[in-house]
């Protein structure tokens, strides 16, 4: 009788065990990491360390991760369709956070969550303005804004050697495709006071010829050349397969005659020369903490400021800097090189 008592003590302890462990993780707040891009986008890649560096607990709460895929597949009618996709997928999940990483995640998933009292979104690498999505009052929104290091980046070049002649105002041009997140940039390009230095053209082009001609007439009148998105643009007018992004770095650093500049941390990793970039860790990073104030914390989200970033990274080519004679003071190789992002 006593051993029968004992089985039956166990059976209860360890079915109230399970039941607790199951209602537990069913309990746990869920959090949906919703990307524009694929996962093996440099971009992509280094805000998922960020996020992974505050979402380490998750035993506290449950993750799940979904990429859009929208760099590689520009089409309206693909972008449309990853949209829904992506709208199905909470409806199926019900997270208790959104996490939407750059604009495409805004514009076609989650800004159809704006009101909704049983989801906050909280938005990253957002190039645009928060209201384009309706998120600039909403109640259940908050984030951190994507800008590019534009002070960061005037400092730099007013601080590098023999880029324009004595008595002459250093010429900066700019030029990116034309795709959502690059119009942001081009806007904010536009708008920045880059005195002493001068602003010369700010253009956006969709295609690989127009690329190329806009290189060649940028360089020919300007003294630097910037550059921030450039993996949408068509091999043609009628071909609209795109461009790697290696080839298109490669042939800009071959052929342009002045410096050539990024935005984005990776182009050293495409092949050029110099990055004084966004930090994608820091985006993904606010993001992580933004997220877990909410799940755990039990803020709301409109309790939560909208941020902007307060960081930027260095990546740098040495070769590439010698074989352009490009001098910048050693504090920025040392950066690089403290990053681990100085290539020989």
């Amino acid at each position: 009788m006593t051993r029968t008592l004992e089985k039956i003590m166990l059976a209860l302890f360890m079915g109230g065990a399970l039941l607790l462990f199951g209602w537990y993780n069913v309990s746990k707040p869920s959090i949906l990491v919703l990307h524009s891009y694929d996962p093996d986008y440099a971009w992509v890649r280094d805000v998922n360390v960020g996020l992974n560096r505050v979402l380490d607990k998750t035993y506290l709460y449950r993750v799940r991760w979904y990429y859009m895929d929208t760099k590689r597949h520009p089409s309206a009618g693909f972008k449309a369709s990853a949209g829904i996709a992506a709208r199905n997928v909470i409806a199926s999940m019900r997270p208790d956070v959104v996490i939407a990483v750059d604009d495409d995640a805004q514009q076609y998933a989650a800004r159809f969550l704006v009101g909704d009292p049983h989801v906050a979104v909280v938005f990253a690498g957002v190039n645009r303005a928060a209201a384009d999505y309706g998120y600039a009052r909403a109640a259940n929104v908050t984030g951190i804004l994507e800008r590019i290091p534009l002070d960061a980046m005037r400092e730099a070049l007013g601080s590098a050697a023999g880029l324009a002649p004595p008595g002459r105002a250093l010429r900066v041009a700019y030029i990116g495709d034309q795709s959502e997140s690059v119009d942001g940039d081009a806007r904010q390009v536009r708008r920045y006071d880059w005195k002493p230095l001068q602003l010369g053209t700010v253009l956006q082009v969709d295609t690989w010829p127009a690329w190329q001609a806009g290189v060649l007439a940028l360089a020919a009148s300007h003294d630097v050349l910037l550059v921030s998105g450039y993996r949408r643009l068509r091999r043609s007018g009628t071909d609209a397969g795109l461009v790697p992004a290696r080839e298109v770095v490669a042939w800009t650093e071959a052929h342009s005659k002045v410096p050539v500049i990024s935005f984005n941390g990776f182009f050293t990793e495409d092949g050029g020369m110099l990055a004084i970039g966004t930090s994608p860790y820091e985006q993904g990073e606010v993001a992580g903490r933004l997220a877990l104030r909410i799940a755990l914390g039990r803020r709301p989200a409109a309790t939560l400021p909208v941020t902007t970033p307060q960081q930027f990274t260095v990546t740098m080519s040495g070769s590439r800097m010698r074989a352009r004679r490009f001098v910048l003071p050693h504090v920025y190789e040392a950066a690089a090189r403290t990053g681990n992002q100085y290539l020989p």
